[in-house]
């Protein structure tokens, strides 16, 4: 009985045991498994940006296709000779081996279920290998070694390239792929052009012409070009200001520096046109010994395209952007990875290459500025007012007796008769019966007379211009009313050729252009209703002319120089209001002169010394204003979107 209690015991004991263990690992497992899952929903894989497209991958290993490769190796070798380790290897897939001179060293390695394969290239990177296979047949070199040894050369093959350089694929996959140890490829440089059909040339293995084929037709494709109208500015200025703010480490074309290359047409930039600098001159030669005169003159022009040329739609390469890069023994495949050309007669601006990103980019950018430009209508006045005037005090004595006749005054002594002690002047007639005046002394009374002459003269005149323009918003415009003028004559004596004894002379005239007024204005046209200008007026007017003695003839003068005097003002951001009127004034110029004459001594008397005398007075006065009037224009669509925007 006892035994049997004590048995039953033991069984609720054992079962309870049991029960116990069996929770505890319910527990364990439970908690396992939470935890586990936990564990995964915490931790997961950053999402990846929607913008950002993966990439193909090119195995850039050579293809090691042993026989039984596939099958599955353990090996462990602790500073085995590696030729055993090899014969093994080849062994297994059942190939003959041949070891170069080269080929020596120790390896140390532990693999598991590995393929054949794998465990081949391994070796082979990890020791500085390479080899080829040949009929069946492992022949296993040193790196050094494979880039001298010809025996890898086994086929030429060729590689048609459509879109890309051919020579610079070649040096792309020579410096890359090839002579770069990869196991299962060659180990020099193999490949080759022919420039006639732009086609690569492989003298290699199969393995070498399948892996240039992949790298090739991931390379080789047709350049995108995307192309752009510009409507409110030229292409020019567009496409220099795409190099330069997105692109600032391109290469300029012929936009970007006076006389740089890169023109995508023969002739490379449009010449400006209608640009003169320097004085015109002219010349002429006159010969008094020979009696006959030349002239010549003398043009030439430079840039500008011949007569007969015709070119429709050309374009000018504003830059290429260049990314070579050079890292160790890695190079980039040359060529310009990005183009920006623009064609002026087309209103176009042209983007080849790059990526979709990059022309989004330029796209994005020409939305943002290439805007309609405000304009304004400008209504100048310009206005010079003259004024002159002057006053003259002249006295005159006269004398008649028999014996002398003289007027004298201020200005000296004339006598209008001369000294006679007999006889006088008379009206009498010659020989034929025509009248003369014959000369005889004055018969009448003595006579002492005395007359003055006071005149004042005022002149008042105008003149006016009145242009009108309209100026484009940073646009410089010029309003140009000067003349052309002799500004100074040059004399030369030509003794040379000169015949029977005469002589030449050759006269160089240099020609001035600002003689009148001009102005210069450049503005700013805001969007409040403002124009903001620099204003740059020039006035120049004759001063006087200075003469000299001809050589050919001394009894002629000639022009030796003129001199200007000019009024000339400078404003930066002045500020007017649409549709009010700027004016400026105050370049007055005024000048007085006096000119006093009188008799020596009787004009130094007080008060009476007056009637001995002669006065002059001019005063000269002129005073140029300028009056600047602006009208914003405003097109309907700029009025419509200014609506829409208020709502």
């Amino acid at each position: 009985m006892f035994n049997d209690k004590s048995n039953e015991k033991k069984r609720k004991l054992a079962a309870a045991i049991a029960g116990t263990a069996v929770l505890a690992l319910a527990l364990t497992f439970g908690y396992t498994t939470v935890a586990e899952a936990q564990m995964k929903a915490s931790v997961s894989k950053p999402a990846l940006r929607t913008e950002y497209k993966s990439t193909d991958m090119i195995d850039l290993s050579g293809v090691v296709n042993l026989h039984n490769g596939e099958q599955k190796i353990s090996v462990s070798l602790r500073d085995s000779d590696l030729k055993p380790a090899l014969r093994m290897i080849a062994d297994k897939a059942g190939l003959n081996i041949i070891f170069h001179s080269s080929v020596e060293g120790k390896v140390t390695l532990d693999l598991v279920n590995v393929s054949l394969n794998d465990a081949f290239k391994m070796v082979m990177q990890a020791c500085d290998l390479s080899y080829v296979i040949d009929n069946g047949t492992l022949i296993v070199m040193s790196k050094d070694a494979s880039l001298t040894s010809d025996i890898s050369k086994q086929n030429m093959m060729t590689i048609p390239v459509k879109y890309a350089d051919a020579t610079k694929v070649a040096d792309f996959l020579n410096s890359n792929v090839f002579s770069t140890n990869r196991p299962g490829l060659s180990n020099n440089k193999i490949v080759v052009t022919n420039p006639v059909t732009n086609e690569l040339v492989i003298f290699g293995t199969m393995n070498d012409y399948k892996m240039a084929q992949k790298i090739v037709s991931k390379i080789d494709v047709a350049p995108k070009t995307v192309s752009f109208r510009i409507n409110h500015t030229t292409p020019k200025e567009m496409a220099t200001l795409i190099c330069q703010s997105l692109f600032p480490d391109a290469k300029m074309g012929s936009t970007g520096a006076a006389g740089g290359a890169g023109a995508a047409a023969p002739g490379g930039a449009m010449p400006a046109l209608g640009t003169m600098t320097g004085g015109a001159t002219s010349s002429g030669s006159s010969g008094s010994g020979s009696g006959s005169s030349s002239s010549s003159s003398k043009s030439s022009s430079s840039g500008s395209a011949k007569a007969d040329e015709i070119a429709l739609g050309k374009g000018v390469v504003a830059c290429t952007v260049k990314s070579d890069v050079k890292n160790d023994k890695l190079t980039s495949l040359g060529g310009a990875s990005l183009t920006v050309t623009y064609f002026p007669q087309k209103g176009t601006i042209n983007v080849t290459g790059g990526s979709e990103a990059q022309a989004e980019m330029i796209k994005s950018f020409i939305a943002s500025n290439d805007k309609k430009q405000p304009q304004a209508f400008m209504e100048v006045q310009i206005v010079e007012l003259s004024e002159d005037g002057s006053k003259t005090f002249n006295n005159t004595w006269n004398i008649m007796t028999p014996f002398f006749a003289a007027s004298f005054g201020a200005n000296g002594l004339a006598s209008t008769n001369p000294m006679f002690f007999t006889g006088g002047p008379y009206m009498g007639r010659d020989e034929s019966g025509n009248p003369v005046q014959m000369f005889d002394r004055h018969r009448g009374k003595n006579t002492l007379g005395w007359s003055i002459t006071y005149l004042i003269e005022n002149g008042k005149g105008r003149i006016l211009a009145n242009p009108k323009l309209i100026v484009t918003n940073g646009q410089k415009s010029v309003i140009d009313l000067t003349s052309d003028y002799v500004k100074s004559v040059d004399e030369e004596i030509m003794t040379e050729g000169a015949m029977l004894g005469g002589f030449g002379v050759t006269r160089t005239y240099e020609i001035g252009e600002d003689m009148g007024i001009s102005v210069e204005m450049t503005p700013f046209i805001s969007p409040d209703g403002y124009v903001t200008l620099n204003l740059k007026p020039n006035y120049a007017t004759k001063k006087e002319e200075v003469t000299s003695v001809s050589v050919q003839n001394p009894d002629l003068p000639i022009t030796a120089a003129v001199l200007l005097q000019r009024r000339n003002m400078e404003i930066n951001n002045v500020r007017i209001k649409d549709g009010e009127t700027l004016v400026l004034g105050g370049m007055i110029q005024e000048e007085e002169k006096k000119e006093v004459t009188k008799l020596p001594f009787l004009g130094d008397l007080p008060v009476i010394g007056s009637v001995f005398r002669n006065t002059h007075t001019e005063n000269t006065k002129s005073e140029l204003v300028i009056m600047v009037t602006p009208h914003i224009i405003k097109d309907t669509e700029d009025v419509a979107s200014a609506e829409t925007e208020n709502l």
